[in-house]
């Protein structure tokens, strides 16, 4: 059986795209539970908890799950190609 990506060319792997969702979770929390810890030591306000999270988000786990985002945006296109394909044969019949 040949492998998918003999299959369809170009596509992401999706045991990769899977480990790159966990590494982003794993990532994410951990920043979360450190941005909390040091915020609750500090005795600051919570609202900076807030701040520290859109940070958290927009410096970490964006960029760490921008394949993933990728991936998706191809399979959809792939899939909306096909069912055009498709469409258009029966059509033709």
């Amino acid at each position: 059986m040949p492998a998918p990506d003999d299959l369809y060319p170009g596509t992401p792997d999706p045991a990769a795209l899977q480990r790159r969702v966990l590494l982003a979770a794993v990532v994410t929390l951990a920043l979360f539970l450190t941005a909390a810890y040091l915020i609750s030591v500090l005795e600051v306000s919570d609202a900076w908890l807030l701040l520290a999270m859109a940070l958290i988000y927009g410096l970490a786990t964006r960029p760490l799950m921008a394949p993933v985002f990728a991936a998706i945006k191809l399979r959809r296109r792939l899939a909306y190609q096909a069912f055009l394909e498709q469409r258009q044969d029966g059509d033709q019949q």
